[in-house]
């Protein structure tokens, strides 16, 4: 008969198996609705990657595990070269949002023709940026950010972190600003850029290279390490600040990462033709018609188009945008799994489960599995603490109709998603009220669909250590109001997850 010990866990598994059918199965019912007929319409995979069932396992990193940067994405990265400056980062196979063919382009040479000139040379006349006579070049009004915009004449000190503007004509009152060049101002060790004005009285410093593209000075640093805020923090607002000069722009990075350069390369490419440039390591004082100091940042994770008015971008844009830095196909091309249709097992939609290794883990996987199948699912497994080919890991995203996971960084992958696809997002208790925050309005604006499951007591780990009368269980709105740090340590960092489908 066994042990007393060995029946009840024998018990307890198929209890767990008979509570998958309710709850859980409400939300498995609302994403098959999602795919009756209709299953996600943007660009699709390469055919490399052929159908995987739920045993099969293939891992993804996810940052929210660590902040240690991942040395092991691969990709054409800039490399640093003489005088901090950066070699060129090759220009890929581009694929346009219309699903046009690729087009081979040439890297840029590099301190030859277009990027920059010889200082005797002179500047080629820009006429993209007008100064504005009697305004002021910095705005410290936002309160996510700072942004300084130069017009004119700019000189870019790498090694001061200073930033000199020679306005015209020169006043006898110079300004000078310390702007934190990220998206998060409040944080106070992002590393700062003092922007100066010259002051009739002072010697302007010696060009040593003259540019005729505009450059944008911005800091690494901050939370970045995480996925979430890599994206947030940084990606987001790079693309709202340089999207607009069409790959003809220059990116000076101070508090350089070089892990953050080589992961996310493939976006660098999309966003400019030229060197990256350590800014901190340059030996250069390099001249320029227009430089921003700065990143624009709308909000967490999104952005407003009325804040954009130069191109009124969206979250779609960014997400069809990044969808295109990595290659993936235009709309028009099913999902490489379906194309076969004599063979019926391979027309289900396509699940991805973003497994998270140390916080708010799926305790049951197994019974989260069988569910999934039951409901016609094929399951992608992702297993956040080992992959690393990003580029690899966006085109086994893009294969897949859905994504699920609880809520942490590596939901941030949906950006890799095509329209219509959907997020299956499970939250965990006592953490609702940001939810919709980090995850439910960007994927809406993104144009994914949002499918919410709100964690009970019941399903929470901390039912079991706190006890339900402990205010932790009781009361979570009385813990939040102790602020963010007891938050993240309870129902960030304490709580794992077992889908519970019993409750009413």
């Amino acid at each position: 008969m066994g042990s007393p010990k060995a029946a009840k866990s024998m018990v307890k598994q198929r209890i767990w198996r008979h509570r998958l059918v309710a709850p859980f199965a409400a939300v498995l019912i609302t994403a098959v609705v999602v795919f009756s007929g209709l299953f996600a319409q943007d660009p699709s995979a390469t055919s490399e990657f052929t159908a995987v069932n739920a045993g099969n396992t293939l891992p993804v990193r996810d940052k929210s595990e660590s902040t240690e940067p991942n040395q092991a994405f691969q990709g054409t990265v800039p490399a640093a070269g003489e005088r901090g400056t950066a070699t060129a980062v090759p220009v890929q196979r581009e694929r346009s949002s219309g699903g046009s063919e690729p087009e081979e382009k040439q890297s840029p040479p590099q301190d030859q023709e277009g990027e920059e000139t010889s200082a005797k040379s002179g500047l080629v006349q820009y006429t993209t940026c007008t100064p504005r006579t009697g305004a002021t070049v910095c705005d410290l009004s936002n309160q996510r950010y700072d942004i300084c915009e130069l017009c004119g004449d700019a000189r870019a000190i790498g090694r001061s972190s200073t930033v000199m503007y020679v306005p015209q004509p020169l006043t006898s009152n110079g300004e000078e600003w310390n702007i934190p060049a990220q998206s998060r101002k409040s944080l106070p060790w992002i590393k700062k850029v003092t922007v100066k004005t010259l002051k009739a009285s002072q010697q302007a410093p010696s060009c040593t290279s003259r540019h005729t593209m505009p450059a944008i000075v911005f800091a690494l640093g901050g939370f970045t390490g995480n996925v979430w805020h890599d994206v947030s923090d940084v990606l987001v607002p790079l693309f709202l600040t340089a999207r607009q000069f069409d790959q003809d722009v220059q990116l000076l990075v101070t508090d350089n990462r070089p892990w953050f350069i080589k992961k996310y390369s493939a976006i660098l490419r999309r966003l400019t033709r030229h060197s990256v440039i350590d800014f901190d390591a340059d030996d250069e004082v390099r001249c320029y018609p227009h430089v921003i100091v700065g990143l624009r940042s709308h909000r967490d994770l999104g952005i407003d188009p009325d804040s954009t008015p130069q191109k009124n971008y969206t979250m779609v844009d960014f997400r069809l945008f990044v969808r295109e830095a990595y290659g993936l196909p235009a709309p028009g091309v099913d999902i490489p799994y379906r194309a076969d249709k004599d063979e019926p097992e391979k027309k289900k939609p396509r699940m991805m489960l973003i497994e998270r290794g140390k916080t708010r883990r799926l305790v049951n996987t197994p019974d989260v599995l069988l569910g999934l199948g039951w409901f016609g699912f094929e399951v992608v497994r992702a297993d956040p603490r080992t992959h690393s080919d990003l580029e690899e890991f966006a085109r086994l995203v893009d294969s897949c109709d859905a994504m699920m996971g609880v809520h942490g960084a590596g939901l941030t992958n949906m950006v890799f998603l095509r329209s219509g696809a959907a997020l299956v997002h499970v939250v965990p208790y006592g953490v609702e009220f940001m939810a919709d925050g980090f995850y439910g309005a960007p994927a809406r604006d993104m144009g994914l669909r949002h499918v919410r499951y709100s964690v009970g007591p019941d399903e929470s780990t901390l039912l079991e250590k706190y006890g339900r009368n402990h205010a932790v269980v009781r009361d979570p709105e009385a813990v939040r109001s102790g602020g963010w740090e007891k938050v993240g340590e309870v129902y960030m960092t304490e709580q794992d997850v077992v889908l519970n489908v019993t409750r009413s």
